[in-house]
């Protein structure tokens, strides 16, 4: 590793970063949510794959479809969020890892 993080950074992403629980009315930009995941994209992966798969929800319509899955507590929250993001991965994303690596390299 070349340096270290400033403790200024560091208080911010692991010593003093919580969970907001509000936020300001008003839209999320697609152009955020791109430099949401290209931060993302840079984090650990195994043979420059990765199994993270993300859904941003911004309609009514589409937060009501998760509402069955979520604790109680978090259902006020997501339905007045301006975006949800449903973060997971994919368990089998190696049977394409190959497939994907080719046609990168011949691309």
């Amino acid at each position: 590793m070349r340096s270290t993080l400033p403790d200024e950074a560091l208080n911010q992403i692991f010593r003093e970063g919580r969970t907001h629980s509000a936020w300001l009315d008003k839209p999320v930009s697609d152009q955020v949510l791109r430099q949401l995941y290209d931060l993302m994209k840079w984090g650990p992966t195994s043979a420059n794959s990765s199994p993270g798969r993300l859904v941003f929800l911004r309609t009514p319509e589409a937060k009501e479809r998760l509402r069955s899955a979520l604790a109680p507590g978090n259902v006020e929250k997501t339905m007045t969020a301006p975006v949800t993001a449903i973060i997971g991965y994919d368990l089998l994303f190696f049977e394409t890892a190959e497939a994907i690596s080719s046609r990168a390299r011949h691309a």
